[in-house]
């Protein structure tokens, strides 16, 4: 069993954890922080990470990516004063990655509880 509960369906779990460590910021505003996870939520929340925002490297590899242009959630306007996502993802059997987005001001609510932010460990707002 793991030391800690899953941070997104908060059971207990056998196996080791899938470490990730995912950020909303601006400026001196975070959100988030490190989340253990167990095997199927790994899963969602990488799916979640592959539809919504941008892998930059997975293993030692760097990969191409453009400056996102729309919301990470809705796909609209991000706005004058966007929330920057950055994330890492440690899943077990699998090479760490990188990802990153942006997300306007109307939707950094949502993102926020999709992700289970303000439940991660090193949360500061």
């Amino acid at each position: 069993m793991a030391f800690t509960p899953c941070a997104f369906h908060g059971g207990k779990y056998a196996g080791g954890a899938n470490t990730f460590f995912l950020r909303l910021v601006r400026g001196n505003e975070q959100r988030g922080g490190k989340l253990q996870l167990c095997a199927n939520c790994a899963s969602l929340a990488l799916a979640y990470l592959a539809l919504h925002t941008q892998k930059v490297s997975e293993g030692d590899t760097f990969l191409e990516h453009s400056v996102p242009m729309a919301c990470m959630n809705c796909s609209g306007d991000l706005g004058d004063d966007p929330l920057a996502f950055y994330g890492n993802s440690y899943p077990r059997g699998k090479a760490e990655a990188q990802w990153w987005a942006q997300c306007c001001n109307a939707c950094a609510d949502a993102v926020t509880e999709d992700l289970f932010l303000n439940g991660a460990s090193g949360r500061r707002s």
